[in-house]
């Protein structure tokens, strides 16, 4: 790419710093210039994400209809209309369905402690220089859209509420899935957009949701199957594909039995030192964004090409073409930022 290619950027129309873009950069920068500089998106989603993109659109939905205070079995009803037919395939649709109605259970009972104050929340905020908290980016503002905010009934607090999808273990605070959150950027900007949209927030409220991870069973390969005497297969092979409604009933008998380890909540404070390390490192890496834009180069990052499976631009960088190559496989987009249009 040269620096011909570059789109012009103005100066006076600072343009949006996500928490997904932040994100990217920090992973590769090359991903980064594919992604957000030339606007390439693969046709084809990771199963991680599109999962995950599913289950948010299910908790938009729900909490959607708990702002309405109608919680007569109508929250999980409104949530599981809104994602129906859209997963990959049945056996999708039901970890989905049952992960959106194991979160309904775990939570319907706490859903009146709390008054929905917005959900699914778009914000930009001014990206301050942080050395003099005065000077503010001519190429960048802060952007992003809150999962929801509420305020506790209890005690009039206001939280920023983030959902989140995980393989890992959650059940424990000992886990290391919560350590992470010290040093989370996403939650230190939506600190900064709560209070932009005028809301003093009290603490976040990390809603996090375990995938199960059971997979559907699937019949043995004929010449692997073994019978025992009476002519019965061993007990761990099988003849037929388990159907969909038999997956169904397994996962939701794991996930019903143990919902503490599936669904957990968990308070998340922010300190002034962590929204001002926050934004060191957003404005730094804002600065270096701009340096490789304006350069027409960003190097590559080999490390992360497979540390979370393969990268969706792997074919691209591993043989030296551009997706534009690749007609087949990728889309450029004009909106860089489609998850703030609800375009996820």
């Amino acid at each position: 790419m040269t620096t011909t290619d570059v789109p012009q950027v103005h100066a006076e129309e600072p343009r949006l710093l996500t928490a997904s873009r932040l994100r990217c950069f920090r992973t590769c920068a090359r991903l980064h210039q594919l992604r957000y500089v030339e606007g390439w998106r693969p046709r084809q989603e990771s199963e991680a994400l599109r999962f995950g993109s599913l289950f948010h659109k299910g908790m938009e939905a729900w909490w959607g209809t708990v702002a309405t205070n109608d919680l007569d079995g109508a929250p999980l009803m409104v949530a599981l209309a809104t994602v129906a037919g859209l997963a990959a395939d049945q056996y999708e649709q039901v970890r989905l369905n049952e992960l959106l109605r194991g979160y309904d259970l775990a939570w319907r009972a706490d859903a009146g402690l709390y008054e929905v104050l917005g959900v699914e929340v778009a914000y930009t905020a001014p990206l301050l220089n942080p050395a003099t908290n005065l000077a503010r980016s001519r190429t960048w503002q802060l952007a992003g859209k809150i999962d929801a905010i509420v305020r506790r009934r209890s005690d009039g607090r206001v939280l920023v509420v983030e959902h989140k999808t995980t393989s890992e273990e959650i059940a424990s605070e000992a886990d290391s899935y919560w350590s992470t959150l010290a040093l989370d950027h996403q939650i230190s900007g939506y600190v900064i957009g709560a209070e932009a949209l005028g809301h003093h927030v009290d603490e976040i409220l990390y809603d996090v949701a375990k995938k199960p991870g059971q997979k559907p069973l699937r019949a043995t390969a004929p010449e692997s199957r073994k019978y025992t005497k009476e002519g019965r297969l061993y007990a761990n092979q099988r003849e037929a594909d388990e159907t969909p409604e038999e997956y169904r009933l397994r996962v939701r008998a794991e996930l019903e039995g143990d919902l503490a380890r599936y669904f957990r909540r968990r308070s998340v404070p922010r300190t002034e030192s962590q929204i001002r390390d926050f934004l060191f490192d957003a404005w730094q890496q804002g600065r270096s964004m701009r340096e490789m834009e304006i350069e027409g180069f960003a190097p590559r990052n080999p490390e992360a090409c497979h540390r979370f499976g393969t990268c969706a631009f792997w074919q691209v960088c591993s043989t030296g073409t551009h997706p534009s190559d690749h007609i087949h496989d990728y889309d450029q987009l004009t909106n860089v930022n489609p998850e703030l249009t609800g375009e996820r």
